[in-house]
């Protein structure tokens, strides 16, 4: 009996102890005001801005550099062809003998032409395409320009010049830099690119057959 009795007290005793709440608010938590979070939006907003602009700029460097060595690779691609007496197909034959060069007109910036000089003159003539390149991505060329012997370089953009011919003939890596329509002969000729964020980019080609990049011309 007294066990019951003792289970039944200690029964009432559980059930007559009151469930203690416990207040879970916030009180002792930090929050963030509108206006803090307004704040910290905005910073987060200019250096997402200020890190886009220097990508979209870095990227244009890129590609513009890019531009460049595709450029002087054409001209490095007519050297070995005028070097290793590549055959052209010439109407009624097959000629062994030809120079090859690339031409640059003042007329049409977004592209270039390599040729065969199929009758050794120098210059660039329409029956002569080998192969033509285009410039995309808004690039173009700004200018180009040549320096003879003991004078000032002439460039496109002056209107010194009106176009560039840079040959390549065997045996010799040496360059024939030439422009129609004037008898100088050139030292070294400059190609000058430019990306639509106004970065420029130049290849450099001189007479001996050496071709460069100049970053900031």
């Amino acid at each position: 009996m007294n066990f019951f009795k003792n289970k039944n007290s200690d029964q009432e005793k559980f059930t007559s102890t009151p469930f203690q709440k416990k207040d879970v608010g916030l009180q002792g938590k930090w929050g963030f005001t509108l206006i803090e979070l307004l704040i910290v939006s905005a910073i987060f907003v200019t250096v997402t801005s200020i890190m886009m602009v220097r990508f979209s700029l870095f990227n244009n460097k890129i590609l513009t550099t890019n531009l460049a060595y595709d450029i002087a690779l054409s001209i490095r691609k007519a050297q070995t062809f005028g070097l290793n007496v590549r055959g052209f197909d010439a109407p009624g034959r097959v000629t062994f003998d030809t120079g090859y060069g690339i031409h640059f007109d003042d007329s049409s910036k977004t592209s270039y032409i390599l040729f065969a000089d199929l009758d050794g003159d120098k210059k660039y003539d329409p029956d002569e395409l080998v192969e033509s390149f285009s410039i995309g991505g808004g690039h173009f060329i700004e200018k180009f320009c040549a320096t003879p012997a003991g004078s000032r370089e002439s460039c496109s953009n002056s209107g010194g010049i009106g176009n560039l011919d840079i040959i390549f003939l065997r045996p010799d890596p040496d360059a024939f830099i030439k422009s129609y329509g004037s008898n100088a002969t050139y030292q070294s000729g400059v190609i000058t690119v430019i990306s639509p964020q106004g970065v420029r980019r130049a290849i450099q080609v001189y007479s001996t057959g050496q071709i460069s990049i100049v970053r900031n011309p």
